[in-house]
């Protein structure tokens, strides 16, 4: 089975007024204001049937507009309604807002699997910030995980690259250890520094998904990452529609996974984390 844990959908009304919603949403027009793909459900699942994957666990963007994030997710939860088999939903949230939690407790009620992709730079937040405590409880005791948007702390720039380094990550994780957290973008290498013993416990509690590999890391750093914190933390994301899942599979096998860890990394892992 492949399970795609992180791809991106957005409502019609988004996707028709791309120029009325960048104004206000400066870290979503950074990332779309060149002609950049974007999605929606049906797109999505006719990609996915192209393809050949199985499952997807869809999102939409990290809005800093808390009733924006609100509005995605009611589309993210009725496309799951519409392709059950298919789509798992992750909602949005603005930590930063008083309501998060509320809006943590209606995702779920809405049949939404965990919060994400959250992203600090686009929302204003901070990993040291008091502010989410309660959205962070109130995903715990759903057993919502949050997928965050991580950065590598060296390499090019790009649109979309951030602040959220994995110092910042670790920061993120120790203030909060009842928290599920997926680490988008291979946790900007976090798993890399795995080999200081402190870094690997807070490693071994973690998940990497593998969004955006092939614009910021070579195949090898699979075989590293693999190597540094075991293939069980390791979720096949593609990013789509930015990349298809096909050109991740190909640099699994430039990296010679066996067939045990592209089982794992390609679908067992998340349907073992999402219960699929």
């Amino acid at each position: 089975m492949i399970v795609d844990a992180h791809v991106h959908i957005l409502p019609d009304r988004v996707r028709d007024n791309l120029g009325q919603i960048m104004p206000a949403e400066p870290w979503f027009a950074a990332c779309h204001s060149r002609g950049q793909r974007v999605a929606s459900a049906e797109s999505l699942v006719a990609a996915m049937d192209e393809q050949r994957v199985d499952r997807a666990v869809c999102f939409s963007w990290p809005f800093n507009d808390p009733t924006l994030c609100s509005e995605a997710n009611d589309y993210v939860a009725a496309a799951c309604r519409r392709f059950p088999q298919r789509l798992v939903g992750f909602g949005v949230i603005q930590p930063g807002d008083p309501r998060a939690a509320l809006e943590v407790t209606r995702c779920a009620r809405l049949g939404l699997r965990g919060i994400g992709e959250l992203n600090a730079d686009a929302q204003g937040w901070s990993v040291h910030s008091r502010e989410m405590a309660a959205a962070v409880s109130e995903s715990v005791s759903a057993g919502f995980p949050w997928t965050l948007h991580c950065s590598e702390p060296l390499g090019h720039d790009y649109p979309g690259k951030g602040t959220i380094t994995p110092e910042r990550v670790i920061a993120f994780a120790e203030r909060h250890p009842d928290l599920t957290v997926i680490c988008a973008h291979l946790g900007g290498g976090l798993p890399l520094y795995a080999h200081i013993p402190e870094v690997r416990t807070v490693c071994e509690r973690l998940h990497f998904d593998t969004a955006a590999q092939p614009f910021v890391f070579a195949p090898s750093v699979y075989r590293a990452v693999i190597d540094a914190v075991g293939a069980e933390r390791i979720l096949l994301g593609s990013d789509h529609p930015l990349l298809a899942v096909p050109r991740y599979l190909q640099a699994f096998d430039e990296a010679r996974l066996d067939d045990a860890e592209r089982a794992l990394v390609s679908g067992a892992n998340a349907a073992r984390l999402l219960n699929l």
